[in-house]
């Protein structure tokens, strides 16, 4: 008798570790509430994930948030926990970083279950948001747009059972995609290289090619979700490789959009399902357009529709008034050099809109109408130029190192004026311009990552050649 009773308990311990199973399936793992099977709820992964030979999709989490002591400034921040004097729940996973202010301040950091049993080791985990609240995609920072795709990331992750099962969309492919685009996001966002010499960390290496590799299967699916990789890698594109040279996934983003939508209704019915979508279609579109400026091109790849989408909420964002990128669109697509006459009438109207105001958005509005003067006037100039367009985009270079000078790099709107720094630089006649344009791209940072390294490279040769470096 007892040797039956210790094999018994020696079963019993050899059972996988999980959870009373009741009637709730508001518990089940992320993958068997979109097969809608019935979840073990074993840990790391369940049994019917390992049966399967799919990846676990994680658990959801109920997080305590405690926002007494949060400031004014970090309730307005899409990643930062909301501010209430009571405690709020969330279903929404936390960060490492959450977990750790969590625990300093005596409360219990939340099981991370299977969260990411699809992730290598030791992956960071993201920022924590508020699925009640919708993304501030115009929050003021420096690196904005990054950082509300982070949050995005982690609301699309965090989605109960009901949510997840009304949306086709989200299969186990977009959710790994989502995970794993989130701990690369995040990682950017947190980490440095572990040398000065190295471009990134070994340890965000290996984040990319996750979300790389997870991007493709999504892709291979046509799967709408996709696009929030394609529009993070283009981002960091922009940020990190040759300036200006961004179509490489641009063209990616029109082809995946052409699958689903080719008109305004359409991506309006598929944003309903893959929320930020319309948000990043707008960059897509502004990196397409400057793109086309800096490199001097006709080549634009997103279509007319698509630029109907820049609101002049997203031109407060970047600090572009909306008629100075209607007239960069005019430049992109050949209009103004196949109108001389009324381009140059175009330039002398941004001119003539200098100096309206003095806030930090005037004075970049200010840059990008002397980089549309610069834009128009090398387009549309005859060969050679003649002295009067000569001396107007000179006026031009001059006013825009100017206000370079004048905007401090703490500003919102800093790192949104790499376009006019880098027409400036090109066009520029002074070693004193040209000083100002070398110290804005080395100001030209976030968390102490220098963006458009190309930017001063190219301007640096430039220079060269003119005899002012």
């Amino acid at each position: 008798m007892a040797s039956n009773t210790n094999d018994g308990v020696l079963q019993q311990r050899n059972k996988p570790v999980g959870k009373p199973r009741g009637m709730r399936r508001d518990r089940d793992c992320r993958s068997c509430k979109l097969r809608n099977v019935k979840c073990d709820l074993n840990r790391p992964s369940c049994g019917e994930c390992v049966a399967a030979g799919v990846p676990c999709g994680g658990y959801p989490q109920r997080v305590i948030w405690v926002g007494a002591s949060s400031s004014v400034k970090e309730a307005s921040s899409p990643t930062s926990a909301p501010s209430s004097t009571s405690v709020r729940s969330t279903r929404l996973a936390r960060s490492q970083s959450a977990i750790s202010r969590s625990s300093d301040s005596g409360q219990t950091p939340p099981d991370r279950g299977a969260s990411d049993s699809w992730s290598p080791p030791d992956r960071p985990a993201s920022s924590p948001g508020d699925d009640a609240a919708p993304i501030s995609w115009s929050e003021a920072d420096q690196n904005s747009f990054i950082k509300p795709l982070a949050t995005l990331c982690q609301q699309i992750i965090s989605l109960d059972g009901d949510a997840l099962r009304s949306n086709h969309y989200l299969s186990v492919e977009a959710l790994r995609l989502i995970s794993r685009l989130r701990d690369f996001v995040q990682a950017r966002i947190d980490g440095h290289p572990a040398r000065a010499d190295m471009w990134e960390s070994e340890d965000l290496a290996r984040y990319r090619l996750d979300a790389l590799m997870s991007l493709k299967d999504a892709l291979k699916a046509t799967n709408p979700f996709a696009f929030i990789g394609i529009a993070a890698f283009a981002f960091f594109e922009v940020c990190d490789s040759g300036f200006g040279d961004w179509q490489r996934h641009l063209y990616g983003a029109k082809s995946l959009l052409d699958y689903h939508c080719k008109s305004r209704a359409e991506l309006d019915n598929l944003s309903r399902s893959v929320t930020g979508l319309s948000e990043m279609v707008v960059r897509l579109v502004w990196f397409d357009t400057c793109g086309s400026i800096i490199r001097g091109t006709t080549d634009l790849i997103f279509e007319n529709w698509h630029r109907e989408l820049l609101t002049d909420n997203f031109f407060r964002t970047v600090g572009c008034a909306a008629e100075t990128f209607e007239l960069f669109t005019k430049v992109a697509s050949g209009e103004v050099a196949s109108s001389p006459t009324n381009s140059a009438f175009l330039a002398i109207k941004q001119l003539l809109g200098l100096g309206q105001g003095t806030s930090d958005w005037d004075r970049s509005a200010d840059a990008y109408r002397c980089a549309a003067v610069i834009a128009v006037l090398t387009r549309a100039g005859s060969e050679p130029m003649t002295l009067s367009t000569q001396s107007t985009i000179s006026v031009a270079v001059d006013r825009a190192c100017q206000i370079i000078a004048a905007t401090p790099s703490s500003s919102q709107f800093y790192i949104h004026m790499a376009v006019p720094a880098y027409l400036a630089g090109m066009n520029a006649t002074s070693k004193k311009q040209c000083d100002i344009v070398r110290s804005y791209w080395h100001n030209c940072s976030h968390a102490g990552v220098r963006r458009y390294p190309d930017g001063l490279a190219r301007c640096e040769d430039r220079w060269k050649m003119k005899g002012l470096a």
